[in-house]
C-alpha cells in the first residue's frame, strides 16, 4: 500500500520538478492579487504570459525559466490551479457581500415603513 511519503516522493523525485512547481504556485498568486485589486486585464496577460513563457514560447534564457520549461506541466497545473482559485474566490466574496449588503438595505427599508405606519397610525387616533 502506497503511503502519503512514497506518493509525494514519486511526484517531487527531482528538484526541478518541486522548483518549477513552487513558481507555478507564486506566479498563480500573483496573478490572483492582479485580479483580485481589480486589474483583470493585468492579470490575464500575465496568466497568458506565463502560461506561454511555461510551454516554450519564448527560449529561456535564465536558470529560473529552464527549469520551469524543463518541467511545465508541473508550473502550469500549480499556475492556472493558484489563478483560478483566487479569481473564484474574487467572484464569490463579490457574491457574498453583494447580497449582505441588499439584505441589510431591505431590512432597513422594513424598519422605516414599520416607522412610518406608526406615526401615520398615531396621527389618525
Amino acid at each position: 500500500m502506497a503511503t502519503v511519503e512514497t506518493v509525494l516522493s514519486s511526484i517531487f523525485s527531482t528538484i526541478p520538478e518541486l522548483h518549477s512547481g513552487q513558481l507555478g504556485l507564486l506566479a498563480g498568486l500573483l496573478v490572483g492579487v492582479l485580479y483580485w485589486h481589480e486589474y483583470h486585464r493585468s492579470s490575464l496577460g500575465l496568466l497568458t504570459g506565463c502560461y506561454l513563457l511555461a510551454l516554450g514560447v519564448v527560449p529561456a534564457s535564465t536558470k529560473g525559466l529552464a527549469v520551469v520549461q524543463s518541467k511545465p506541466w508541473y508550473f502550469c497545473s500549480f499556475l492556472i490551479l493558484t489563478a483560478l482559485g483566487a479569481i473564484g474566490g474574487r467572484a464569490a466574496w463579490r457574491l457574498v457581500s453583494r447580497s449582505i449588503r441588499t439584505r441589510s438595505s431591505t431590512i432597513r427599508h422594513r424598519a422605516a415603513d414599520r416607522e412610518t405606519r406608526g406615526s401615520s397610525n398615531q396621527n389618525r387616533t
